[in-house]
């Protein structure tokens, strides 16, 4: 659907709702009226042939239940996530199957990625093999060092988001191996092959959501987003 390209989308969704005191996973919490990972499904679907959400096994029927109130059954597949991240990909990538291009891996709970930003990623992906979402540090860091602090060029850090979009045989070949702790993204798993980052420019609203305070602000993103569109 993108460029003659098959695109495969994997969303990977396995929070707990812990952080945020709720009584359900934060990704079935409402935004805009709709469960966030809806949300997050429905900025993908002009972009992708095939999209994957990975879920906790016990979520799976509540999810059916979700995506039907949205008339979003049917566009998706599901499938089971793993003991990790990590694993959940692998499953999501078993699930997505044979046939895609290109792959990208999302988190479930980031549900204001825009379209320009999708885009973007899928350009780089497509010229490079690899596309890995950053935006620069606004706020003031410092390191501990024996136990004093010392500040820390913001300049030289950048914050990373997902999507992060991959050539698909050379995202499989990288899911091959086993799961290690420095694995935190799909960018340190393909790194560990030897390869080389490409890099495209992310976007301060596209957070992710795991506090009531990331919740409130998604809130108010979404509905300045609106006013903006009309």
């Amino acid at each position: 659907m993108y460029k003659n390209k098959n695109i495969g989308v994997v969303i990977v969704a396995g929070g707990s709702g812990s952080r945020m005191g709720a009584d359900v996973p934060k990704q079935f919490l409402r935004l805009g009226g709709e469960p966030i990972l809806a949300v997050t499904v429905r900025r993908f679907i002009p972009y992708a042939d095939h999209i994957v959400v990975v879920l906790p096994k016990d979520q799976m029927e509540l999810w059916r239940g979700l995506a039907e109130e949205c008339n979003l059954w049917g566009t998706h597949s599901v499938c089971a996530g793993g003991a990790t991240r990590f694993h959940s990909v692998q499953n999501g990538l078993q699930a997505l199957g044979e046939g895609c291009d290109i792959v990208a891996i999302h988190d479930g709970v980031r549900p204001l990625v825009s379209e320009a930003m999708i885009a973007r990623g899928l350009e780089c992906a497509i010229e490079n093999g690899s596309a890995v979402p950053t935006v620069g540090a606004v706020d003031s860091f410092r390191i501990v060092e024996d136990g004093v602090l010392r500040i820390v060029d913001r300049s030289l850090l950048r914050a990373v988001q997902t999507p992060q979009i991959f050539s698909a045989s050379l995202l499989r070949r990288a899911y091959q191996r086993d799961a290690e702790e420095r694995f935190t993204d799909d960018a340190t798993v393909v790194e560990a092959m030897g390869e080389e980052m490409h890099y495209y420019e992310g976007e301060r609203s596209n957070i992710k959501i795991t506090t009531p305070e990331d919740l409130v602000i998604a809130k108010a993103l979404q509905t300045e987003g609106t006013r903006e569109i009309h």
